[in-house]
């Protein structure tokens, strides 16, 4: 059963997806020699879809040219470097707790440079804990960070990444867990740009994209893959080229908006 998140807040209830329109991480990975250089036809596209989801058929019927890799490769890159260049976003020394928009979150100190985000039930009562990744599925239910929240509220997160004030109509249909899974998102975020510069605006995209009734929940793992179990090297690998943007990761760099003032960097103590 996964969430449908076309349905109105408040009235959100499990309901089967159709055949395989989502897929788990390790699907995701495998559909990759389903994208050679094969003709694409009814029957193949739909096998594509049941294994790996709408992101990996979209890719496998439209895939996009080495001239738009490499754009995103060069934007990518030209986030990396802006960020960089600003001082980067700067992991708090001890523990601290930020406030969002949303409510508070928790960041102390973690492995490998990057902080460690939490929430617990003291700032967020009745709550039911979260689970601390962007998607996973998990017997056939979505669960995570991103299927918590409904299409229409990815829009005003996404703001609110980028230091914006949001108005109290855009905060009041959130429920208390789904104002908890969206301070974290921020969160964890935020701690993304402490490990590496550029992530933030990459996610802001993905997330974006979110708003799309139609993109299913494990769809992010797709449009930035850094945010799979074991995806942190990803990054590393594109410019080592031992691997390539897929199609989906490709469209959701060069969708972003090229704006230069979105990379703001935010030092924190």
């Amino acid at each position: 059963m996964g969430f449908d998140r076309k349905q109105k807040h408040g009235e959100r209830e499990g309901k089967a997806l159709p055949p395989r329109t989502s897929a788990t991480q390790s699907q995701s990975v495998n559909a990759a020699p389903f994208l050679g250089n094969r003709q694409a036809t009814p029957s193949s596209v739909l096998a594509v879809q049941r294994m790996a989801g709408n992101a990996a058929a979209a890719a496998y019927v439209q895939r996009v040219t080495d001239e738009e890799r490499e754009k995103a490769n060069k934007r990518r890159e030209r986030w990396a470097e802006r960020d960089i260049a600003r001082g980067g976003t700067q992991a708090a020394e001890s523990f601290t707790t930020h406030d969002t928009p949303f409510g508070p979150y928790n960041e102390r100190p973690g492995r490998g440079g990057a902080p460690y985000i939490t929430t617990n039930m003291d700032q967020y009562p009745g709550t039911q804990k979260t689970y601390g990744r962007y998607v996973r599925e998990e017997e056939s239910q979505f669960i995570g960070l991103v299927p918590e929240l409904d299409a229409e509220q990815f829009l005003p997160l996404v703001e609110a990444l980028k230091g914006k004030q949001l108005s109290k109509e855009e905060i009041e249909g959130l429920s208390d867990d789904q104002c908890r899974a969206a301070a974290t998102l921020m969160g964890i975020a935020s701690a993304e740009a402490v490990r590496e510069p550029g992530a933030l605006k990459h996610i802001r995209s993905a997330l974006r994209r979110q708003a799309d009734p139609s993109h299913e929940a494990p769809e992010f793992l797709e449009d930035y893959p850094q945010g799979r179990v074991g995806g942190t090297q990803h990054e590393n690998n594109i410019r080592s080229g031992r691997t390539r943007r897929a199609t989906p990761e490709v469209n959701t760099i060069n969708d972003a908006s090229s704006s230069s003032d979105e990379s703001t960097s935010r030092r924190r103590r």
